[in-house]
């Protein structure tokens, strides 16, 4: 279990390009420790609870940990005095791999994963005991106003720190005050620096905000009707968005496409996954209700499906024959 756990942190490695931020035994971080250092040495922020089945003896256990913490990450032990076997790791969170989960498919959208397992790190950072590489160093607080924003949204981030000469931010290369605020704009997956300096050290307290290029929910339809030998797309109503005429006893493919970042529910079919279709058949005008809850907003969309009826064309009342004048004149002689 813990081999295929590992094969898949390894390849995962392959696509990080900002953040890795997990729970993991010791006996794992020994294995991807040579990976981790390699992507610091690219500038992937990582963040990692450490978890210990006793208290740190090994010199060689204690180098690992100090040299990733010195090498901008944070790093967090705890001792798992509880058999702890829930561990996993979050990639520039749209990647996760959990052990829970290794040989099934999730159950959970990914981006669901992803903020439940941000959650559990956040609960136990708390009780965790922080790696500090040197005694003496400058100490960093920094922070943004949001880790999640739409492209295009600006965030604040805010900083302080202690014990420094020099602070930097990165890649803006930006000279900072030891304490204050900025406001940037996210357009893209951005990894932001604090680089703090004294007389013989450098430390480094890293962010990685992510940038949500799409936050909408697409819906499409096909029928198929008897006269068909397959689906074909059906418009909706041209100045009525979500409206939709169907021919009677018709087959309906119903697709919906989401960015992975929110829960889809209907009213009578429950959850949804949030990419999928649903083939299904009208005998009455019916409305689907939609719900579609992200980190931003609660949106309430609802499909709206009118059977077209044949109607009756009204009978033509026969035009009684008409006499031409003269031919009644005629008449009238006799």
């Amino acid at each position: 279990m813990n081999e295929l756990f590992t094969d898949k942190i390894k390849l995962a490695f392959r696509s990080s390009q900002y953040h890795i931020q997990g729970i993991i035994p010791y006996h794992i971080l020994e294995d991807i420790a040579s990976n981790l250092f390699n992507l610091q040495n690219k500038g992937v922020f990582i963040e990692l609870i450490v978890l210990m089945d006793n208290e740190i003896k090994s010199i060689k256990t204690t180098n690992t940990l100090l040299r990733i913490s010195a090498g901008g990450g944070q790093i967090f032990t705890y001792c798992d005095l509880e058999n702890t076997t829930i561990f996993f790791l979050n990639f520039d969170k749209k990647i996760s791999i959990s052990n829970e989960e290794i040989n099934e498919e999730p159950k959970q959208d990914i981006q669901s994963l992803i903020k439940k397992g941000i959650l559990v790190f956040q609960n136990l950072k708390e009780k965790a005991t922080p790696v500090i590489h040197q005694s003496g160093c400058p100490e960093i607080s920094f922070t943004a106003s949001n880790e999640w924003v739409k492209c295009g949204d600006k965030i604040n981030l805010i900083w302080e720190v202690a014990q420094g000469q020099s602070v930097h931010l990165l890649p803006q290369d930006l000279s900072l005050p030891l304490k204050g605020s900025i406001e940037v704009q996210i357009n893209t997956d951005s990894l932001f620096t604090i680089q703090v300096k004294n007389e013989n050290l450098t430390v480094e307290k890293r962010i990685f905000v992510k940038s949500l290029t799409s936050y909408g929910l697409n819906f499409s339809v096909q029928i198929l009707t008897n006269n068909l030998n397959t689906f074909i797309p059906l418009e909706a109503h041209p100045e009525i968005p979500f409206h939709y005429a169907i021919p009677p006893n018709c087959d309906i493919r119903l697709n919906w496409e989401a960015d992975k970042m929110g829960i889809l529910k209907e009213e009578k079919w429950g959850e949804l996954p949030v990419n999928g279709y649903r083939d299904i058949q009208f005998k009455e005008d019916t409305i689907l209700h939609f719900t579609w809850k992200t980190i931003f907003e609660i949106k309430k969309i609802n499909l709206h499906f009118y059977i077209m009826r044949e109607k009756r064309m009204p009978e033509i009342p026969k035009k009684e024959k008409t006499i031409h004048p003269i031919f009644r004149l005629f008449k009238k002689r006799r």
